[in-house]
């Protein structure tokens, strides 16, 4: 009896360590203990999953390893102020904090912190939520709303504007035609043509108003994404020839179809490689990717280019209408393009990076999968 009493401690202790070890494996976020110094004595494994590092990798480093290298030097001073009056609260409160991977890719976080103070001097436990996903949906829902709005706005502007811009494109037309005999002066000549070219424009912003209040009406059928970027590519090599840009395609044979309206899904490539041409005005490489994903549940075309890349700050406006930085552009492309994707119940994903040129990859559902869903 006195054995077993004396081991009944021993036991209970080494339990409530193991059940201690299995919470925190198990946690769904990430979890990093260091010291008041800020190096790193534990990490569970979902920060190992988090951040690309091996748990030896981190283990004695400092934790400014976790945040990008601009903000190390403050967040220092950050981290000692909250060594001296420690308290349990959220990190950053009000604005967005990142955290850097291992392979240097920044992600958003929120970070709690919570502390322990023990015989070794006091603990900082930071509970970490990679929050990427849960941004991404809410810009795509408010870029729903902002766009099914904008839509109906659209159609009945281009309506109203079509009518007008469309008698004044004919009658500048017929006086050209009529003075073709030398009977008009060639300043009033130069002057019509002048209109005639800029009533032209807005007929073809009014055109982009009405896609964009459509999105894609067409019929749907199964399309390979790969013969459509095979279709199309011929037919924009010359003008990517002449800007001295190579194309470089990796089309994937056997691809599982995805239900789609063949033109739209056209249109949106074709708006994507116009784009990276405008960018590449000094030439370049253009790549044009097809794929599977999730097991063959999803179909991926993803086109990359070596451009200038877009600026962080511009990069979250790309798919607002009516907004471009280019001096002759409508600010509709990218916008129309968004609205047909997610019409086919798709993302469309951005990666880019001043310098290194940017990537857009375009995500649809399978058909095979969508027939699961439905079942």
């Amino acid at each position: 009896m006195s054995e077993r009493t004396d081991r009944g401690p021993a036991d209970a202790l080494r339990l409530s360590e193991d059940t201690a070890r299995a919470f925190l494996e198990s946690a769904s976020e990430g979890i990093v203990v260091s010291d008041e110094s800020g190096r790193i004595l534990l990490v569970n494994a979902k920060t190992e999953e988090m951040f690309g590092y091996a748990r030896a990798e981190l283990l004695g480093r400092r934790v400014e390893l976790l945040i990008p290298s601009r903000f190390r030097e403050s967040h220092a001073g950050h981290r000692a102020a909250y060594a001296a009056a420690p308290r349990v609260r959220p990190m950053g409160q009000g604005r967005e904090l990142l955290a850097r991977r291992k392979d240097g890719t920044e992600i958003p976080v929120e970070v709690s912190l919570s502390f322990v103070r023990g015989p070794d001097g006091l603990r900082v436990i930071a509970f970490v939520i990679d929050i990427s996903e849960r941004l991404a949906f809410q810009r795509a829902a408010r870029q729903a709303d902002k766009l099914a709005a904008l839509g109906t706005l659209s159609a009945g502007l281009a309506h109203e504007i079509n009518n007008p811009i469309g008698i004044i494109s004919s009658r500048v037309e017929v006086m050209l035609l009529e003075g073709k005999s030398g009977a008009l002066p060639p300043e009033m000549r130069a002057d019509l043509e002048v209109i005639l070219r800029h009533a032209r424009r807005v007929s073809a912003i009014t055109q982009g108003l009405l896609s964009f209040a459509r999105q894609s009406s067409g019929a749907r059928a199964p399309v390979d994404l790969s013969r459509v970027a095979q279709e199309l590519l011929p037919l924009v090599q010359k003008e990517l020839d002449r800007a001295e840009i190579k194309v470089e395609a990796s089309l994937e044979t056997d691809l599982p179809p995805i239900l789609a309206d063949a033109n739209a899904i056209g249109q949106v490539l074709l708006n994507l490689m116009t784009n990276a041409r405008s960018a590449m005005s000094e030439g370049g490489r253009l790549r044009v990717e097809t794929s599977r994903a999730a097991g063959g549940r999803s179909v991926r075309l993803v086109v990359t280019d070596t451009g200038p890349g877009i600026p962080p700050e511009i990069l979250p406006r790309i798919f607002d209408p009516f907004f471009t930085t280019k001096p002759d552009g409508t600010g509709l492309g990218l916008a129309i393009s968004h609205g047909i994707v997610d019409d086919h119940g798709g993302t469309v994903d951005v990666h880019s990076e001043p310098g290194k040129g940017t990537t857009f990859i375009l995500t649809f559902p399978a058909l095979a999968a969508r027939a699961e869903g439905r079942r």
